[in-house]
């Protein structure tokens, strides 16, 4: 079975784009994978573009050839975006894989653990705070909060994660400095931004009710000192966790010492080398892994390497229903999984993408048992939406 065809394809998806990539054999069979460029990884389709040369004309190569002839070709700018390519193109060749055994990816991957996955609404109530023309109804104050939290609830979830948002000035805003939407790099934690946060988390609670998890997003917003000043100003609150973007090991395991609440981390890492001093330094109670990043069966090693050092994992999860299927069959497949992340709030045109949308029951998402990833992308509605000039990029946002 050899390699005839490499393509890459973009739609538009609100306020951002969704991108994949197809790999077509001299079977017939295709394999396609989801990636991501809008979201701080402009020139990912460029290195899928490059790396295809070394796949045309030739067989389908095993996961592990191709990974290693792949990393020594780029080897000097190891990581960052030329990760996120590598890791499209190993997940779309699982697919090809998977689809000539006839066989769910997750058989590649050692086989199921379990048939459903329990999930948390993510983004509750960021998408409707941040993109109400695209998800609504849309959400300006805390009494909104308190309906999404009512909302998750009636819908059959079991938990939710949320941001940090501004209320007290008109209507709410999303405060990601460190995405420079407002541009503010020292990074601090005022008092202001702390009573916001616990407005929030108290108005998602009263809706909520006192069975729902509520787990929590900080990104890349705070330094050290801020992290702390939050954790202690919501010690009171129950957490699930506290999810902490650091780039320093040593940083988030100072910080994971002294909070009153589980930490979760690492979503921007990309393979095992980099995961690895987060565990010897016992920096995080969830590693959060982004398959879509590092494709599926590098992710296999890093909860391995997790599960080694006591760990459980959570599949980072915000993009297109591909990226969901694909997340589901890793998280179906590792022993150590804790829950995933899934957007509930959809684009009106979602479902038209994809040949099979993901299923969910009581809060839990069912592993698909199709060949491959268990669902395709549409070529021709894909067309029909064609992509934004800029792909969804953070945009900044003016300092009020």
């Amino acid at each position: 079975m050899n390699i005839t065809d490499v393509q890459t394809l973009s739609c538009d998806a609100g306020w951002r784009n969704y991108y994949f990539v197809k790999i077509t054999t001299d079977t017939g069979i295709c394999g396609w994978a989801e990636f991501d460029e809008g979201f701080g990884s402009p020139g990912v389709t460029a290195v899928i573009q490059k790396l295809s040369e070394m796949l045309i004309g030739n067989p389908v190569p095993s996961q592990e050839r191709f990974y290693a002839e792949a990393y020594s070709r780029t080897r000097p700018a190891a990581g960052g975006v030329v990760a996120e390519g590598i890791g499209a193109l190993e997940n779309a060749l699982l697919d090809v894989r998977a689809k000539s055994l006839g066989v769910p990816c997750y058989e590649l991957l050692g086989g199921k653990v379990r048939d459903k996955l329990r999930v948390y609404w993510s983004h509750c109530p960021a998408w409707r705070i941040n993109h109400p023309k695209f998800f609504g109804p849309a959400v300006t104050d805390l009494d909104g909060v308190k309906a999404m939290g009512a909302e998750a609830r009636e819908r059959g979830f079991t938990a939710l994660k949320s941001n940090t948002f501004i209320f007290d000035e008109g209507p709410a805003y999303a405060w990601r400095p460190g995405f420079a939407a407002p541009f503010h790099p020292e990074l601090n934690a005022d008092r202001r931004i702390i009573r916001n946060l616990r407005d929030c988390l108290e108005a998602l609670r009263d809706g909520a009710g006192q069975d729902m998890e509520i787990l929590l997003d900080l990104n890349f917003n705070f330094k050290t000192e801020g992290y702390l000043k939050i954790l202690r100003a919501i010690a009171d609150h129950d957490i699930f966790w506290v999810e902490i973007d650091s780039y320093s090991p040593d940083a988030l395991a100072y910080i994971r010492n002294h909070s009153p609440h589980p930490v979760s981390s690492c979503e921007t890492l990309f393979g095992a080398r980099e995961f690895l001093p987060y565990f010897q330094k016992n920096a995080v109670d969830v590693a959060i892994v982004d398959v879509v990043w590092n494709g599926a069966w590098q992710s296999m090693k890093i909860a391995n390497l997790a599960d080694i050092h006591e760990v459980n994992v959570a599949p980072h999860n915000f993009y297109g229903h591909l990226c969901t299927m694909m997340n589901a069959h890793f998280a179906s497949a590792v022993p150590n999984f804790r829950i995933m992340e899934t957007d509930i709030d959809r684009l009106s045109w979602d479902r038209e993408l994809f040949t099979y949308v993901p299923e969910y029951i009581d809060g839990h998402l069912i592993v698909p048992d199709r060949p491959g990833w268990g669902t395709e992308p549409v070529e021709e509605a894909i067309r029909a939406h064609p992509p934004k000039p800029g792909g969804g990029l953070i945009q900044p946002r003016q300092s009020r």
